[in-house]
Order: structure tokens, then sequence, then C-alpha cells
């Protein structure tokens, strides 16, 4: 953009001759008016505004007054003859240390006098406050809308001792940004939407635990941990290898960081901390138990495994191990997966694991003062779950494929990485997202569907119907390429980039090499910058079989299980989720659910038929109330006939994955006993879930609260496809390890909420959300301002600058409630950005008797890459004389060498800019400056830097 174009003049004033006078410096004698004029040569410190330039009938604060309330020297409107305040006038600043004369002002004649009979005193230059939110306004340049009328600058709010001092406060909406010019992006791609839903689950398993999850050009982000006691992107306690497919990778790769699976009778390993033991599960625990009681009544402690160590001293070697940040960094490493970091603490708060550290985060301090557990024992799904009602923050959906955008690259990796996109009509888009350039004539295969072959990195290339093809231009980092000569037909195809063998080229992952296509007729389209381009609501239904045999009543766990349960159906994250209750043995609804006629038809019929929770309380949310209702109706009194109990709920669980196969449905069996009625036979129960996993893709979760059979509800897990049991100690809070239970099996269903990129990436005015419901015509949502101006539509976290998507409550309940239906979140991509400067005029005004002195400059930009902006600045004594002046470099914001990104007026040095001492005399002190703003964008010109809001202030000393 030519200088000329963004060029722009205001004149900037202060309102009327009375606030002229309320802010005008006097001194009380010629030797201090000297003193003022030597010091002043540092610069004023004066801290940033809130919101000097709101709107024109918003009241505006006048100089820093003392503790008698009043302003600054000279100012503050009229006062009463005889009346005597305090006053503070800067005298200069040095290194965060301000020199003030603190004196006195008398009212005479209706007018405060000047600041007199004083002392000199130093003081810390105080901080500056946060950043005010943007205001939407024009002034008129090409590049840039502001919003506040052209009041003028508005005083420094923060400043105890210098009255006089005036800031420009710049906040203009969305932030100063180069225009596109053409499409930066040069291919093309498909759209899921028009491939058959179940080869997008096929490309697609979410939630998603590793690379291979993810195909289509995606990667698996925050990735699932299966039934894992905490998350495999946290450290903690050792894992076990068969909880996740990932964390099987990494024991296997590093067994150090796992636990030995355990086969014995005891509720977990002796030689794991977790729930009191039972004396008769084990001779030495019995050992320990005599001599700490507490070991089985209440808690093994990490003192009861050293006891156990002692009376058995070979049992614990090369049992447990550890799940430190070397393991962590493993699901980055072994299994292709990103997970999120949140330094200074120990994990992310969004994962469980450890106890974090109270001051690594202050909504860490927040959860930690409300339940200190987290802090002193370990952050469990509790903790993760009180990040967003505690603290109002979101956390991302676990296990979530989200696509590569154009121009992104994995800062991990240094070669190439390949994956390959959708492919649309024939061609096949071929993706780079290493720091590495990509050669030409890559290898490409592709098989029929069902070969067996998706999605390993050693394919069987004798295979008779593959085809071969080859890249045919190189691929530079985060760019991708079409490759139409690959004799894709009709039919749907597997499809390899870079397969072993002769040509392979290392790169970091190969478990994401791999497409799907589905035939003809799928149309191509430009690639999308958003970070998730389409979404498939797939609804959540469980089944919970709840046992309320006569042993619950023991240290009151049916009281403390079923307030789990009322916690778990209340909570607001669980809305979106369809679940159906029944309680065993129980006459109802429908009898013979017991140990005599042992009826699984009868137990197949829910006491609570199946329903969707909301996000609203009961009884608003009439399904939720209905759960509680039938809770509270039901009392333990039976016995515990677990096969006919837990063969209903699969049965029912099959019927209805039948009639609904895009829902996903589940059987959560809760039990603190072990079986005796009906057939006992542990290795027949287990097999009732490994038929309905196999047959019908029904997941079985166990959870066992103490007492229970521990083998036996592993294998359920085991063999219902969820790897292991959940054990629940009735010696501990049994509501709170239940509810932790029930939050890690409901996961994360489809949120309504969307990430988005860098805003470097995307134009937020050009962000369009679309309902496609699954039957009838698709809706485009309306965005709205704000949460408060919902009705329905969706908004933006932040209106300058955006990180999410957020859909309004009503409108996330329509799209939860359509099974099938889907999101397409489009915000399309900029176009290639050239260097843009903007300039603008600057007047400052001060009273008669003192002169201008320029001040200080801070400021806020994003500058991606290499992006940079360039800050300078030329004054002069009028606006004409402006173009006679040369620019005087201030500052540049950029990622590196150093981050200048942010140059705070709070510092630290050498931040704020100091434009006194920049300019130099006489620059210093003329009345009008233009300030030039200069955006660069990267080297490959696919992202802009932003200026999100810069300051200006200055100050008037006297002229004498």
């Amino acid at each position: 953009m030519a200088d000329a174009a963004a060029r722009s003049t205001r004149t900037l004033s202060r309102k009327g001759a009375a606030d002229a006078d309320a802010r005008r410096v006097q001194r009380g004698g010629l030797a201090l008016a000297l003193l003022f004029f030597v010091t002043a040569a540092v610069g004023v410190a004066c801290g940033s505004i809130g919101d000097p330039l709101g709107p024109p009938d918003k009241p505006q604060p006048t100089g820093s007054g003392g503790s008698g309330g009043g302003g600054g020297s000279g100012g503050g409107g009229p006062c009463t003859d005889g009346e005597i305040r305090d006053c503070h006038v800067t005298l200069g600043e040095h290194n965060g240390i301000l020199s003030c004369f603190d004196g006195v002002e008398h009212c005479t004649g209706g007018v405060w006098g000047p600041c007199i009979d004083g002392t000199v005193s130093s003081r810390p230059a105080p901080p500056s406050p946060a950043p005010d939110n943007v205001r939407p306004e024009d002034d008129g340049t090409p590049i840039i809308i502001l919003n506040h009328t052209d009041a003028g600058a508005g005083p420094c709010a923060n400043n105890p001792c210098d009255p006089s001092c005036q800031v420009f406060d710049e906040d203009p909406d969305s932030g100063l940004k180069p225009d596109g010019t053409v499409p930066s992006f040069g291919w093309e791609s498909g759209d899921l939407g028009d491939f058959p839903g179940g080869l997008v689950n096929k490309g697609l398993k979410e939630p998603c635990a590793q690379a291979s999850d993810c195909q289509f050009n995606m990667h698996c982000s925050s990735p699932a941990s299966g039934t894992c006691s905490h998350s495999k992107c946290a450290v903690g306690q050792g894992l076990y290898p068969e909880c996740d497919p990932c964390v099987k990778s990494i024991c296997t790769a590093d067994p150090a960081c796992c636990l030995v699976p355990y086969g014995g009778t005891c509720a977990h390993d002796p030689c794991v901390e977790g729930v009191g033991l039972k004396t008769s599960c084990s001779a030495c625990v019995k050992k320990v138990c005599d001599q700490t009681p507490s070991c089985c009544t209440g808690t093994w402690t990490k003192a009861c495994i050293d006891a156990f160590a002692g009376f058995c001293p070979k049992s614990c070697t090369g049992v447990t191990g550890d799940w430190t940040q070397s393991c962590v960094d493993k699901v980055y490493s072994v299994c292709g997966s990103q997970c999120q970091s949140d330094p200074p603490c120990a994990h992310d708060k969004c994962y469980s694991g450890s106890a974090l550290a109270p001051a690594c985060d202050s909504c860490v301090a927040k959860v930690c003062q409300q339940s200190p557990y987290c802090c002193t024992s370990k952050w469990d799904n509790l903790c993760v779950e009180k990040v967003k009602t505690t603290c109002g923050e979101s956390c991302p959906v676990k296990g979530d494929c989200v696509p590569w955008l154009p121009n992104e690259k994995d800062p991990k990796c240094s070669g190439i990485d390949l994956s390959l996109g959708v492919p649309c009509n024939g061609s096949v888009p071929v993706c780079n997202h290493g720091n590495a350039v990509a050669p030409a004539g890559i290898k490409i295969i592709h098989f029929p569907a069902n070969s067996n072959q998706y999605p390993k990195c050693e394919p069987d290339q004798s295979h008779p119907e593959m085809v071969t093809c080859t890249t045919n231009k190189p691929i530079p980092p985060g760019q991708c390429i079409n490759v139409t000569t690959c004799g894709l037909d009709n039919g749907n195809r597997e499809i390899m980039v870079n397969p072993p063998g002769a040509g392979h080229l290392a790169e970091c992952f190969c478990e994401n090499n791999w497409t799907l296509y589905s035939g003809g007729g799928n149309g191509c389209a430009p690639p999308s910058c958003s970070s998730v381009t389409s979404r498939t609501i797939r609804k959540v239904n469980m089944f919970v079989q709840f046992d309320r045999s006569g042993s619950m009543t023991t240290n009151d766990r049916w009281g403390k299980a079923t307030s789990a349960l009322k916690a778990f159906f209340g909570d607001p994250s669980s809305g979106g989720l369809g679940v159906a209750l029944r309680f065993w043995e129980h006459y109802k609804p429908k009898a013979g659910c017991d140990d005599t006629a042992c009826d699984a038809t009868a137990c197949a019929v829910p006491l609570v038929t199946l329903g969707t929770l909301t996000t609203q309380a009961a009884p608003t949310d009439a399904h939720e109330k209905a759960l509680i209702d039938a809770i509270n109706s039901v009392t333990p009194a039976a016995d515990t006939p677990m096969y006919p109990a837990l063969d209903g709920a699969l049965r029912w669980a099959e019927a209805q994955q039948m009639a609904n196969p895009k829902e996903q449905f589940i059987v959560v069996l809760v039990t603190d006993g072990y079986p005796n009625s009906c057939n006992t036979d542990p290795a027949a129960i287990a097999k009732l879930a490994e038929d309905s996993y196999t047959k019908s893709g029904v997941l079985t979760y166990a959870i066992g609260i103490q007492d229970a059979n521990v083998q036996l509800m592993n294998n359920i897990a085991s063999k219902g496809g969820t790897s292991a049991a959940f054990f629940i100690s009735d010696q501990g809070d049994v509501q709170q390890q239940l509810l932790d239970a029930m939050l890690q099996i409901k996961g994360n269903t489809v949120a309504c909420e969307f990430d988005l990129p860098n805003q470097g990436l995307f134009d937020p005015g050009n962000a369009k959300v679309v309902f496609v419901p699954s039957a009838g015509a698709s809706t485009t949502f309306p965005k709205v301002a704000s949460p408060a101006a919902c009705g329905s539509g969706w908004y933006f976290d932040n209106a300058a600058s955006p990180t999410k998507i957020l859909l309004c409550p009503s409108t996330c309940q329509t799209v939860l409630g359509d099974t099938g239906a889907r999101i397409d979140v489009d915000l399309g991509c900029p176009g290639a950005y050239e260097p843009s400067t903007y300039t603008h005029v600057y007047q400052a005004t001060c009273p008669a008797g003192t002169k201008v002195q320029w001040g200080y400059l801070a400021y806020n930009t994003v500058t991606p890459g290499n992006a940079s902006v360039i800050f300078s600045a030329r004054t002069a004594t009028t606006n004409a004389g402006l173009a006679a002046a040369s620019y005087t470099p201030l500052a540049t914001a950029q990622v590196s060498p150093a981050d200048t990104q942010i140059c705070s007026m709070s510092g630290p040095a050498p931040c704020p800019v100091d434009l006194y001492g920049k300019l130099s005399l006489p620059a210093a002190q003329q009345e009008f400056l233009q300030l030039s703003i200069t955006m660069n964008p990267t080297s490959d010109k696919a992202a802009a830097p932003v200026v999100k809001s810069w300051d200006l202030t200055y100050s008037c000393p006297p002229s004498e």
C-alpha cells in the first residue's frame, strides 16, 4: 500500500479551555522549574490508560491526585477558596523509579494554584493496567477501522505524579493487517461431506489415540487415553500397556514407563498406590495391614508399598514404572500425536495426571483453593472439569482429528512429513508438513477397498491389484500438490504415499500417510484455512446397569455412589449424552431380573428409558429429573445376578446400535461384589462383553467398587473393548472416584466450540458456520457479537484476536440433538500478502506556559514466522512541515532473534520505547508527530502480522 494512500491526519486536542486549565502544569519557583527542565530529559513515565477514547459522554479522569483526592498541579476543576490539596509532579524516571515533587496546591479565587511547598521523593513506576476491549470505528484509512470519536488524547490514568501526561490509546477493531491480493495456495482437495459415512469413520477414528487414527491430511490433537488411570499427555504413575494402543507402543519402546499387568486377586497391584486392600487377597498384604491397619481400611500408600516390599522383597522388582516427561514426549515421537503443554505447570491442566502446583497457573490456584487434593494428591478428571466450571476456560476436545492448515508445519519435524488429503475427481492432494522440501518422484500406491493393507507402514506391495504413480514436482514445507496421474477409477481405493522399498524417503512419521477414495463425483475446491472443516455429530448413549445388592450399604457405598451418579447427570458437560438406567437385581420395571428367574430380557428393560441430557439443570432438564427421581426411589436390598444383568444391558445396546448405526452405544456395569447367583462362571460373563463388542461394536465399561472381583471386572472390560476396569475404594471418597470414572468414560463427545488457527492465516470477517442436518436443507448460522447477544448463532471468543468459534447454547442443543448432522466451518484462505505501511498524524496540545514533550510508545502485535512490524516517527512544528522531515526508527516487532512482539508500558526494559530519547531535541518537543507502521508479511507471503494496539504518550512540562 502506498504511503500516501495510507496517510491520514487527525488533530487530537483536548476538550475545552476548562479541561486545558485542569491539566496546566505550574511550578512554585524558578529553582523547581529548572530542576524539572533538566531531569525531564529522561522522559516522563506514564502508564497506559484503559479506555481514554470512549464515548464522548463518558466521564474522563483528570490528572493523578494525591491523598486528598485532587488532581495534578493546577487542575481538577473549580474549588472553594482556602481549600488545600496534595499535588504531585513527575521530575523524571530512571530504570523504573520515578522522581516526584510532592507538594500542595491552594485554592484562590475558585482556581487551584501552583504546586508549591513540597519535597522531592522517589517511588517505583506503576505497572500498566490490562488492555481494554477493542472498539470498532472508522478513521478513514484504507486498512484500519478505529471506533473512537475525535476526542483527542486522554490522561495517563496510572501515574501517581504527572498530571500533564496524556496518551493516545489505539485499539483498532480486528487490528491492523495487510490486505491479501491473490490466492496463495495453488492446490485443491475434496470434501469429506461427499464421502460415505463408513469411509469417513474408517479414515478418522475419533476419539483418536495415535497418528494412524487420523488420515485425510489430519493429525491427532490432544489424544484420548482409553481407560488409562490418567492422561498419557501428563506425567504421573506408570500406566498399564493395555489401557491404550499408543501407551502399548510406548511401553514396548520404553518399559520403564509402564506397569506390568497384574493378575492377582487384590483390588490392584500391591506394588502400586491405590485403594486400601483386603487382608484376604495376599499373605504379604495381611502382614502389612496387621502392622499398619490403615493400608487396608484407608489408602494403600507409598509407605504400604515399602512395607510390602519388606515382607516380600522380590515382589516389586521391575513391576512399577513412572510415566515421566520422557514417556509423555513419546506420545509424539512414537505415536505421532500432539499433546498440548502449559508451562510452567508439570503438565497441561486439561489433562488428568500428577498433582499440580498452585503457583504454576492462576486457574490451577483457583481449582486447588476449591479442591485442595488437586494440588496435593492428583489432578484427576474432576480437577480437569473444574477448569471449565471454576475458571470459565475451555479445554480442547480430546482425541480430535484436526486438519493440517495450508502453510502449517510440524515444528518438531526437521525433515519431511508427508500426508494425503481428500481425493477429488481422480486427483490426490499430496502434502508435506515437515520443515524440509520433499523432492519430486515420491512413490504413491493404491489398493482396492478392504485390501487389509490400510493403514500399515509396510503394506504388502505384491498385491496383484496395487497401482503405482509418482509425484511430479517438489513439495515445499507446509504446501501440497495435486497428482492426477494415479489412474483412480470409480471404485473405492486405499492410497498411501512414500511406501518402503526403492525410492523411499526418511520422514518423521509413516502412520499418517494414507487416504481413502470414494470413486468419481467428488468435487474439487481450494483448501480451507479452518482448523475444523467438518465435524459430524456422533451421539454417545450409555446404559448404566447399577448394582443394588445389600452389600452396597457398607460404609454408605450406596449413598456416595448414587450421589456421584446424580452429579454426573447434572454436570453441564454431560449435555448431549444419551442415558438409560436400570438397577439389578430389581423387579422394576419388569420382574425377572433377579437371582431366581435370571431373565436377561427383563434386565434389558431400563427403569429410565433412553433420553438425552441437556446443559440445563433439573427440573428444566426433564431427563435429568427422571434419572434422579428413579435413583431416589430405589434402596439396596438384593443379591448379585451379574450374568443376566450384563447380558440384558448388552442385548439392549446391540439392538439400539443396529437401529441407530450413526450413534455409539456403550454399557457401564457398576458393582461392588462377586456374581453369586444365576451363571457365576467368570469366563462366561466376560464372553458376553466380547461377543457384543465383536458383533456390534458395543463397548463395555466395568466399574468395581471395593470387594468387586478384580480379575473378572478387568476381563469384562478387556473383552468389551475398553482394556481395563475402574476400581473404587469405599474407604476413600467414593462419590469423587465414581464421578471421576464416569467422566472419563463419557470422554469428549462433540463440543460446541471450534479451535481456530493463528489469526494471520484467516480473515475473521470471512468466517462462516454451516449446519447440515441429517435431513433437510443446510442452514448458515448467523454470527452474533457476544454471548450476551445469543439467541441462535455463534460468536468469537475474542472479537479482536479470535481463537475459537463458539455456538450459542440453543444452537448447541439443536446440533447435539441431530445425530448424523454435520457442522462445516469455512474461513477461506487469505491471498498472498504484500508489505503495507500505515501512517497517522498526532497533534499534541499543551496549555499556555508549557511545551510538548513526547514520552513513550507501547504496542501489541502478532508476527507469525519471519513476519515483522517496523515502527518509526517524524515530527514537525506544523502539519505541513512533516513532509520535509525524516523518519526515525523506533522499534521492530518480530519473533526472533528476540521476541519483541509485545512492548508494554509496564516494561521490562527496553519497553516502553523512549520517544524522547529516540527523537532527540528539538524533534522530541515538536507539536506534530507522524507515526509510521510498516507491516511485512512472511517471506512466502502466506501469513501477515497483526498490530492489535498501540499507545503514544506526551507530557506538558513548563516552557520557562
